[in-house]
């Protein structure tokens, strides 16, 4: 089946782009004549005749043909086909059926067409199209049914609308030629760059052959500086990971107790880690007690009180109780002025109280249940 696909959607261009949007086009019409072939056909047995016949099997040559273009590298040609087709269909609609105003907004399948099936500029060029036809309906449309129907009122709507639709999708579809020139010229630079590294390879073949021995020496240091290199990565990574440990420590100072002393500034990626660091270590020693000690930091703003609420607020779901040490009156002022609720959050002004309250409790919780 994929095979089949991709000999369907291939299209004679040198031009990515092109390629790109003669795909586009040829898929569009291939669903359209499935559903022509499928849905259509059902529709049209039920009252067969022969104009009905007529009609479905010009609709799927029309759109072979737009794909047979597309396929043969006329993708604007083919898409116009394709636009002037829901065009008039949508136009056709308010001649037939003059009591219903509402069809001229089907034109907006015309913009949304011409944003993936053509340039950027030649958007503006079928938005004038459908701007022309909306206005000849109502010009031809008579005077008695476009007040009966408030047609005017209608179109003027629509040509908004298209005006609008277009220039979000000429934005839309100028940022996306760009990143696909982009993309080009990265791809270009990177053939460049593969042609140079081959023409490079082939001279040093021939100096190999030359100079093997004066070669082989040099083979030997890049081995070696590869494995400098290698070893001093290894222990870069070490050290990171000393780091990332040092940066957020889990101290254990009972059973029941973890003490988390932070100190410096909390970024985004700390912030990770610190949650991912205690709810880990929540989980291993099965802790019920969580302090976070803020003696040392030196600020602590908004972000950093987000955070340590955060913190808390998982900490509470995994089942532990967290208390906030080393709170002063800025770090107070702070998470006042978030308006968190801090009910479920116990405060002290030193590490040392928390730990005696959490003693305190502890030997509440031992006498309570006879230990």
């Amino acid at each position: 089946m994929k095979p089949l696909v991709t000999a369907l959607t291939d299209v004679s261009a040198a031009d990515p782009d092109t390629r790109r949007r003669g795909r586009i086009l040829i898929i569009i019409c291939l669903g359209i004549i499935t559903v022509l072939l499928t849905v259509g056909s059902g529709l049209t047995l039920l009252q067969p005749s022969l104009g009905r016949f007529l009609n479905l099997g010009l609709a799927v040559l029309v759109f072979a043909g737009s794909a047979a273009l597309a396929r043969k590298g006329f993708v604007t040609s083919g898409a116009y086909v394709l636009i002037v087709l829901s065009s008039i269909g949508a136009l056709s609609g308010v001649l037939l059926n003059p009591t219903s105003p509402f069809n001229t907004f089907y034109l907006i399948i015309g913009v949304l067409l011409s944003s993936i099936l053509l340039r950027p500029r030649q958007i503006w060029i079928v938005l004038g199209i459908l701007i022309v036809g909306a206005i000849g309906t109502l010009a031809v449309t008579p005077p008695a049914i476009r007040e009966a129907t408030n047609l005017p009122l209608a179109i003027s709507h629509v040509v908004i609308l298209l005006i609008a639709s277009a220039f979000i999708a000429f934005i839309g579809a100028q940022s996306l030629q760009r990143a696909l020139a982009e993309a080009e010229s990265a791809r270009r630079q990177l053939e460049t760059a593969n042609q140079q590294l081959s023409e490079m390879n082939a001279m040093l073949e021939t100096r190999v052959t030359e100079r093997t021995a004066a070669l082989r020496q040099v083979i030997e240091e890049q081995r070696a500086t590869a494995a400098r290199l290698a070893e001093s990565l290894q222990a870069q990574q070490q050290l990171n990971q000393m780091f990332m440990a040092v940066a957020t420590p889990v101290i254990p100072v009972s059973d029941e107790t973890l003490v988390v002393p932070l100190i410096g500034n909390i970024d985004d990626q700390r912030a990770h880690n610190l949650l991912t660091t205690v709810l880990r270590a929540l989980e291993e020693r099965q802790a019920r007690v969580l302090i976070l000690d803020v003696t040392g930091m030196a600020m602590v703003d908004t972000q950093v009180a987000g955070v340590l609420l955060q913190v808390a607020q998982a900490a509470r779901l995994m089942g532990a109780r967290t208390i906030l040490a080393g709170i002063r009156p800025e770090v107070a002022q702070t998470l006042v002025s978030l308006g968190a609720d801090l009910g479920h959050l116990r405060t002290t002004t030193s590490l040392q109280t928390a730990l005696s309250l959490q003693d305190h409790v502890e030997t509440l919780s031992m006498y309570r249940t006879g230990v």
